[in-house]
């Protein structure tokens, strides 16, 4: 045990409160009198112990101690006779945990000696808790708030570990959640503007119930985007986005889904060729019942391109043929005889309409004698991606469904019936507004004209599944955008994406493991796309998102399911914390993780108020 009033030079100026009277491995106990622990004035700064999260020091030489944490206090009853009234209860038990070591007046995290039972307990200065919280390594780090029960003590942030890790910000409805993200955006604007932050640098932000809409002024380093300011392309998506909003079957409806995408591409020459391979393939397909059934498919599509087909591409003995039958050399008149007559199809019949059918569709898109599908999509047969619609999609689903008929799978469309059913109801709420091309510019365009702060106000997005579409989408551009750079331009280009209500397009039951979202966690970083997902139902949020967050800010928790989720899978996060969330108030938050140099309680700046508050019963 060290006396360090030997070294102090006949000055010390620290505050005793007791003594260690039990070690190990978690926690040490520390004995004080109600005397010692009474508002003191050391040194002309007013000092008190209020209560829990109060830190005090040991020393281990003349220049290191161990920084602990009170974390429980209880009375210590002191017997000074035999009777019960022989007793005093002004003997305090601290319970605290040690942090880490002040050494030359550096903090290290971590603790690798601590204290003998019997060392002097010490209150923590304002100077030790500077060093603490604010050692002035980065000037560029930010205030967000006081540390509890130290109103004059300011932890920072650092802005930039925030920003090129992902984060979770959670807490029940009006907890303040939504006034701790705005804050957090007015400190990385405040950055942008003073060009701190490089300039092509962007946070999306995705605003669920507009909330972000007016908290900064639209001016520099700041873009709003409201719903009618933009739109997406069908064309633009890709299978992986559709998978995410319509989550076919893996068996039967996802090799579907992933052709229709494709098939929607094609432009109206191309949809051509697509209805005269499938009536080619019908044309001599015996898995039907009937001839009556397999001439009402070739029919359904031999219409769409009857009045294209040449007849004088018939060959010179096949036209003989029909010519001594008496059967005119016209498409109309092939597909009219195109019957059983006692039996049998009339002679000629089925090759004329074989051979002005491969002539149109072209030899160079035949595989022997079979149309290759695939060879239909090139270049001179497909749309500008900006040109599809939804009512693509919808009509390149139909398409797929007619070539599975073609091949003799007559259970495609009935086993899809679900699927295309979400297809219509997107359809449906989304055609007009959304993916209406007329209204306001691309998505990817305005991401790729602005930097600094985007506000995306998605709060007409009335369903999950829009949300899951339209995020789902953005953030594949944004990765994908990233990973097409080379390393020197990499540098120069981080994304945050900012997701207002994660739970409920981020959301454990319905992400596969490979969803965009779980893969810019796992390897967005090092393309510089991080994630902050903002949630008041932690338990659904993926925990994929959740075991790659670098910082966690956590606001009032009070469901039981939502706070064993936050002690099962919040690094660092002790039991004494995730007990003391169901009480926080308003603007009150435990952080965690790189951002901040130790774990602790904050009262974040800010007026807080429920931005998303009930309508009042009240006249």
């Amino acid at each position: 045990m060290l006396d360090v009033n030997n070294w102090q030079d006949g000055a010390n100026f620290d505050w005793r409160i007791g003594a260690i009277s039990f070690v190990d491995q978690h926690i040490v106990k520390i004995k004080a009198s109600a005397t010692d622990i009474l508002d003191q004035v050391v040194n002309g700064e007013i000092r008190e112990i209020k209560s829990l999260n109060q830190y005090l020091f040991s020393y281990l030489s003349v220049s290191s101690k161990v920084i602990f944490k009170v974390v429980s206090i209880e009375e210590d009853e002191f017997f000074y006779g035999k009777d019960e009234d022989q007793k005093s209860n002004d003997q305090y038990l601290f319970k605290a945990v040690p942090l880490g070591e002040i050494e030359e007046g550096i903090y290290h995290p971590g603790i690798i000696e601590i204290p003998m039972v019997g060392s002097n307990v010490y209150a923590c200065s304002s100077k030790d808790l500077q060093n603490l919280f604010n050692d002035g390594i980065n000037k560029d780090d930010e205030p967000l708030g006081n540390l509890v029960s130290y109103q004059n003590i300011r932890p920072s942030l650092n802005i930039d570990r925030f920003y090129s890790n992902h984060n979770v910000i959670i807490g029940n409805t009006g907890s303040g959640k939504s006034t701790t993200s705005r804050l957090l955006l007015e400190k990385y604007n405040k950055q942008f503007c003073n060009k701190k932050i490089k300039e092509n640098a962007k946070v999306i932000v995705f605003d669920v119930h507009g909330d972000y809409l007016n908290f900064l002024d639209s001016g520099e380093g700041v873009h709003v985007f409201r719903s009618d300011a933009y739109h997406l392309s069908a064309g633009h998506l890709n299978f992986e986005d559709w998978e995410a909003i319509l989550a076919p079957s893996q068996r039967i409806q996802k090799p579907l889904l992933e052709r229709a995408v494709k098939y929607a591409r094609l432009n109206t020459v191309g949809r051509k060729k697509l209805f005269a391979a499938f009536a080619y393939s019908a044309i001599s397909d015996s898995s039907f019942d009937t001839h009556s059934s397999r001439k009402n498919q070739v029919q359904k599509y031999y219409q769409h391109i009857q009045n294209d087909l040449d007849a004088t591409k018939i060959s010179v003995e096949v036209k003989s043929i029909l010519q001594n039958k008496g059967i005119p050399l016209t498409p109309k008149s092939l597909i009219d005889h195109y019957i059983l007559t006692y039996g049998n199809i009339p002679d000629g019949v089925v090759d004329a309409l074989q051979e002005i059918l491969c002539a149109y569709i072209g030899s160079q898109y035949m595989s022997g004698c079979v149309p290759d599908y695939d060879s239909l999509f090139n270049d001179g047969y497909l749309k500008n991606a900006e040109e599809v619609t939804l009512e693509d999609i919808r009509d390149a689903l139909d398409f797929v469904f007619d070539e599975e008929e073609v091949k003799g799978n007559r259970q495609a469309r009935s086993y899809s019936e679900g699927l295309v059913t979400q297809l219509n109801n997107l359809c449906d709420k989304y055609s007009n507004n959304l993916f209406n091309r007329n209204q306001g510019k691309e998505i990817t365009d305005l991401i790729e004209e602005k930097n600094g702060i985007l506000v995306i106000d998605v709060s007409d997005v009335k369903d999950s599944d829009g949300l899951k579409l339209f995020s789902n989408f953005v953030s594949r551009f944004v990765l994908n955008r990233n990973i097409s750079y080379g390393k020197d331009e990499l540098k120069n280009r981080p994304v945050t994406l900012f997701f207002d209500e994660a739970h409920r397009y981020i959301k454990e039951t319905d992400l596969p493991d490979d969803s965009i979202f779980n893969r810019i966690a796992r390897e967005g970083r090092k393309f510089g796309v991080c994630l902050t997902v903002i949630s008041q139902i932690p338990s659904e949020l993926s925990r994929v998102v959740l075991s790659q967050a670098g910082t966690f800010i956590i606001h009032r928790i009070q469901n039981s399911v939502d706070l064993d989720y936050v002690r099962r899978n919040v690094p660092s996060i002790s039991s004494d914390q995730v007990a003391r969330l169901s009480s926080f108030a308003p603007g009150m938050a435990v952080i965690l993780g790189s951002s901040m140099r130790l774990p602790l309680e904050l009262q974040i700046d800010g007026a807080y108020k429920d931005i998303t508050s009930g309508v009042s019963i009240f006249s």
